[in-house]
């Protein structure tokens, strides 16, 4: 394999590492977000 075909492989691996990374963050995002809420709802529930 020579050069030319070497950074086609190193470009792909980085951009499924970017894209795992962009994935867990955005899963983390929406499941913080989803406890956010739910606290916000207890607490106003406990102001009643």
């Amino acid at each position: 394999m020579d050069q030319y075909g070497k950074i086609f492989v190193v470009v792909a691996v980085l951009a499924v590492i970017l894209v795992g990374i962009f994935g867990y963050l955005f899963y983390l995002d929406r499941k913080i977000g989803k406890l956010e809420k739910e606290v916000e709802d207890k607490l106003s529930k406990n102001k009643i």
